[in-house]
């Protein structure tokens, strides 16, 4: 299928997912000519510095796929299409409906092969492997890989929000925004937020918005007894130290396990069970220092406000993206996925030299 159709296709099928961004075709053709000029679309060989040069999908190309954010999955698969290749797809055991519903939107020739089980064949077959998961999946694939085959390997992340300036009730709501969207299980759900000046009053504020936003809905959510173990455990551990340790104070959701903020006065990292549970600290002087052992690990960086300085700062701190508090979980299409290009790594460029 030409590359206009390809484009057409996944912008129709994405109307019904506004959670995957921009999807329109002048957008994706827009994506496509910054990473790829026109080199995807040539019947030639195009001029390329003192030579030509020509893009060619890596096919097969196998996405692995993880449960818990499903618009990864559906990202990935959209650039696989775009390039033009083959694409097979290993979904979770338990499958992923948002995925599937996806899929059907699509013409019949650009749909996926799928598969609840990892099958050897496409492993062995595959030009690019595409893995969501765990570190530990991911440490799977890196040892299973030939070195002929090209791994993209998307594994544990972490997000945080730094408020360097005076905030308002749109700061908290952008807060909450970013903490709601799959329930904190994203690559770019923020962990916890670092607020200068009252952090305790940010704290407090995110609290009453989730407070409010939870009571005008009756439905309770229903953790798995794994999933509601741990989030106890978490509240009673803090509430302890709320009762014996100065500056500490937590908030939780009346009667359910809905959502829980910590103010913590002690900027060190500490151990997030997710599921809406956020920690709100005061900014150190030695942020850079706290943040070091997950320097590599840090994916996405919201700030208040965004100017050149602070975004320095989290530039320095290890972000592979900044952005506005209140929008980091709808990154622009053309975002550099932990810092690297989305279409181009999924070509192989072939390079012609005397071509008249």
């Amino acid at each position: 299928m030409h590359l206009l159709n390809r484009v057409e296709a996944i912008a129709f099928a994405a109307r019904g997912f506004p959670w995957l961004g921009d999807l329109t075709p002048s957008s994706i053709q827009r994506w496509i000519g910054l990473e790829l000029g026109t080199l995807l679309d040539a019947n030639t060989p195009q001029i390329y510095g003192d030579h030509h040069c020509s893009a060619r999908a890596l096919s097969p190309i196998l996405h692995v796929v993880s449960g818990n954010t499903p618009h990864a999955g559906i990202q990935s698969l959209t650039r696989g299409i775009l390039v033009g290749g083959t694409n097979r797809v290993k979904l979770p055991r338990q499958g992923l409906p948002e995925f599937d519903h996806f899929v059907r939107l699509l013409p019949a020739e650009l749909q996926p092969e799928t598969s609840n089980s990892l099958q050897a064949a496409w492993m062995e077959e595959a030009e690019a492997i595409i893995v969501f998961g765990s570190d530990e999946t991911v440490e799977f694939f890196a040892k299973h890989v030939s070195p002929r085959q090209r791994l993209l390997a998307y594994g544990h992340k972490v997000s945080l929000g730094l408020v360097l300036d005076s905030f308002d009730a749109n700061v908290i709501e952008g807060a909450v925004r970013d903490v709601l969207v799959f329930d904190q299980l994203g690559c770019l759900s923020p962990q916890l937020f670092y607020v200068a000046g009252d952090s305790a009053e940010f704290a407090k504020g995110l609290a009453e918005r989730f407070n409010e936003l939870f009571l005008s809905d009756s439905a309770v959510t229903e953790w798995t007894s794994e999933i509601a173990g741990s989030l106890r455990s978490c509240r009673e551990e803090w509430k302890f130290r709320a009762a014996t340790e100065p500056g500490i104070q937590v908030w939780e959701s009346p009667e359910s396990l809905d959502w829980l903020v910590i103010h913590d006065p002690n900027p060190s990292l500490i151990s997030n069970p997710l599921y809406r549970t956020i920690f709100v600290k005061p900014v150190p002087a030695y942020l850079q220092s706290v943040l070091s052992p997950i320097r590599r690990q840090i994916s996405t960086i919201g700030v208040h406000p965004v100017k050149s300085n602070t975004v320095e700062l989290a530039t320095q701190l290890g972000a592979q993206r900044v952005c506005p508090i209140g929008r980091m979980q709808k990154p622009a299409v053309t975002w550099h996925h932990d810092g690297a290009p989305t279409l181009a790594n999924l070509v192989r460029f072939v390079d012609v030299e005397g071509l008249a």
